[in-house]
């Protein structure tokens, strides 16, 4: 979006949270404008004078979910744990990788909402892929960064290690619970390690 005013902006920012809790809850098709408004506290004034359609706000939640996805990399480099121990720091930089890139479970279900619904219109569709763009630098820059800590390298490009997890946890959420595959990630990021005498 662009650039906005303080007061602006804070209207912005509430019915984004809103959007997040109501696609969450009841799906994007099934949330009226007057849902997000009341869940806002603001009337539908409040809503057309920021947005166009619900299809604007998916853009602004996917934008909002992308700002924070950068700064909060850079606050899970510096918690991560310092040493050798390279199962200890594997497992504690993808539980960190993965507490950025789902947030919340309201945030990961409403991101699948506003994902099926771009599958139906091409321009959300090209909207996300501009918003993914811009993300994925921050997140191919970490996976690296964290290889380089570790002095160690992958068996597969950066770029697949990220499609590889980010289609693992996605499959987890539609497991409705029955278990859960975050313990298997750390063995199998250790599994994708180059071998030492491998060039």
């Amino acid at each position: 979006m662009t650039d906005l005013t303080p007061r602006r902006e804070a209207t912005v920012g509430r019915l984004v949270r809103a959007a997040i809790t109501q696609f969450a809850a009841r799906g994007i098709d099934a949330t009226s404008v007057e849902h997000l408004c009341e869940a806002a506290g603001f009337s539908r004034g409040a809503f057309y004078s920021n947005f166009a359609s619900k299809d604007d706000l998916c853009i602004a939640v996917a934008e909002r979910y992308r700002d924070d996805v950068r700064a909060n990399l850079t606050e899970a480099v510096r918690a991560l744990p310092t040493g050798e121990d390279i199962t200890l720091v594997a497992g504690a930089a993808l539980d960190s990788f993965l507490k950025v890139l789902s947030p919340s479970r309201e945030m990961t279900i409403a991101l699948l909402e506003i994902r099926m619904r771009a599958l139906r219109s091409p321009k959300l569709a090209a909207h996300l892929e501009r918003i993914n763009a811009e993300n994925r630098p921050a997140l191919v820059e970490f996976v690296e960064w964290l290889a380089k800590c570790l002095d160690i390298s992958f068996i597969l490009p950066t770029e697949h290690i990220l499609d590889l997890f980010e289609a693992l946890y996605y499959y987890e959420l539609n497991r409705y619970g029955k278990y859960s595959i975050r313990p298997l990630l750390a063995p199998l990021a250790l599994s994708l390690i180059r071998p030492e005498d491998d060039d």
